[in-house]
């Protein structure tokens, strides 16, 4: 899987987030190296693409992206970094659907595949309000 353009870059990277979202494991394996760091929203590390369902699993039953933008740069060292962007779409643990979060996913890419992975988004956000808006009122009914 020699990446030696942006295009082929940006692919890589698209095909890798195809591929967790179908949970073809495996497929989205041979698109990371093996020393790569995986950081997702609160600092958390993950192991590898197993580990990343392990660790979306208490949160998600399933979780997809809508993508806005793929954008790919050559990095200083060498090698490439691709930003994609947009919203995320699923349903929560317990079966309600949401849809509309933002994200951003940026990679640096080289020859050995990705070899890191930085993710944000307002899942926390959208669980926080949607808590609030679930508990019960401690205002009196008039």
């Amino acid at each position: 899987m020699p990446v030696r353009t942006r295009d082929e870059a940006a692919a890589l990277a698209r095909r890798y987030l195809d591929a967790m979202e179908r949970r073809a494991l495996d497929e989205a394996a041979r698109c990371v190296a093996a020393d790569a760091v995986l950081t997702f929203p609160g600092g958390h590390r993950r192991a590898g693409v197993a580990d990343i369902v392990s660790g979306s699993g208490a949160r998600y039953q399933f979780v997809g992206k809508h993508f806005e933008a793929v954008e790919a740069y050559d990095a200083p060292a060498g090698g490439f970094v691709v930003y994609c962007r947009g919203t995320l779409h699923g349903r929560w643990r317990d079966g309600a659907p949401f849809e509309g979060i933002r994200f951003v996913d940026r990679f640096e890419i080289d020859g050995e595949g990705i070899r890191r992975q930085d993710v944000w988004n307002d899942a926390a956000e959208h669980r926080l309000a949607r808590a609030a808006a679930l508990a019960p009122s401690s205002e009196p009914v008039r």
